[in-house]
């Protein structure tokens, strides 16, 4: 594929110092943001505005992101793309950096209709994960699942001021839809992890090492980076914190693999953005299907414990296993 002159569509080779320097910059701001949670008592923290704190830490990879682009604009251009000299055409021609947006993948939003095909994609497959994870938790064990959706009817009932049993199809309908305006709503918070992890190291771990070592690094790191939240009983309770963070390194492998192949086939990362914000905006489904009363164990059930891993799991052993081209950009920008 030629590049046309005095431009380069191609992921630069980033210094593996300035890859390094990410890292440590994404998961010291990670610690800055959560120490002061984990230093509160429980009495403080409970009261602590956990929202806010999670907004300010959903940012730092992004943050991260533009320190590394700017370290990398001051490499040579040659030290960057000399692994692109075979796809220039004419030979010689002039090299031309990446902006800052396609460096965190906030760019190209062009075709238009492509990024909204894999937008809506993003959250149909990340819907359609959150839902079938209760089911299969169910089958296994690990979530008790209860079809007539005891605490939905319970809680659409006190909202409707009555008996809400005839008015279920209605009310789920108007819960999914409250859902996917949710997601929709929350992209741009969620966009600053995707800036980081997918815009920015991914496709450069990709260029040094393929895609299957940059979808287990990135996972890797981007479960690490969740270290200060674990530590205070996010996401999995008070599990012991190397325990909850195996669990969220493998949760970060196997949908952070996916992510990513939403991320490179799109061009950017606004799909990836959307299934992640989709996922936040499911959550509340383990609730309406639940028997009452009964607590959900998030390590096995429902779509960050190991049980909801299995359908994302399968999709990106396909990807990485028998889609050749699952991880390489669009042919057109």
């Amino acid at each position: 594929m030629s590049v046309p002159t005095n431009t380069l569509t191609a992921t630069p080779r980033t210094p593996l110092v300035i890859l390094s320097v990410f890292v440590l910059v994404t998961l010291g701001l990670g610690w800055l943001v959560g120490l002061p949670l984990i230093l509160m008592s429980p009495e403080e923290r409970s009261a602590a505005p956990d929202g806010v704190y999670m907004n300010v830490f959903m940012l730092t990879p992004a943050v991260a992101a533009v320190i590394a682009y700017l370290m990398e604009r001051r490499q040579p251009l040659g030290v960057l793309y000399g692994h692109t000299a075979a796809e220039r055409e004419p030979a010689g021609a002039q090299l031309k950096s990446q902006s800052i947006t396609d460096a965190l993948g906030i760019t190209p939003l062009r075709p238009v209709g492509r990024l909204l095909a894999w937008s809506i994609l993003a959250l149909l497959l990340f819907f359609a994960f959150s839902l079938a994870a209760l089911p299969i938790g169910a089958a296994l064990g690990a979530y008790p699942l209860d079809l007539s959706m005891p605490i939905f009817v319970q809680d659409l009932s006190a909202r409707l001021g009555r008996e809400a049993t005839e008015f279920i199809a209605t009310g789920l309908l108007v819960e999914v839809g409250y859902i996917f305006s949710g997601a929709v709503l929350g992209v741009v918070i969620h966009a600053g992890i995707e800036m980081g992890w997918r815009g920015y190291l991914f496709p450069r771990l990709q260029v040094r090492w393929g895609s299957r070592a940059a979808v287990v690094l990135t996972g890797i790191v981007s479960g690490l980076w969740y270290a200060p939240l674990l530590a205070v009983g996010f996401f999995y309770g008070q599990t012991p914190v190397f325990l909850a963070l195996a669990l969220m390194i493998g949760f970060s492998i196997i949908i952070g693999g996916v992510l990513a192949w939403l991320r490179m086939r799109s061009g950017s990362i606004w799909p990836a953005a959307f299934a992640q914000s989709m996922i936040s905006a499911a959550a509340i489904l383990h609730f309406w299907f639940a028997e009452a009363g009964a607590p959900t164990d998030f390590r096995v059930a429902t779509l960050q414990g190991v049980t909801g891993w299995i359908l994302p799991g399968l999709l990106l052993l396909g990807l990485l296993i028998f889609a050749r081209r699952a991880y390489a950009p669009p042919r057109s920008r």
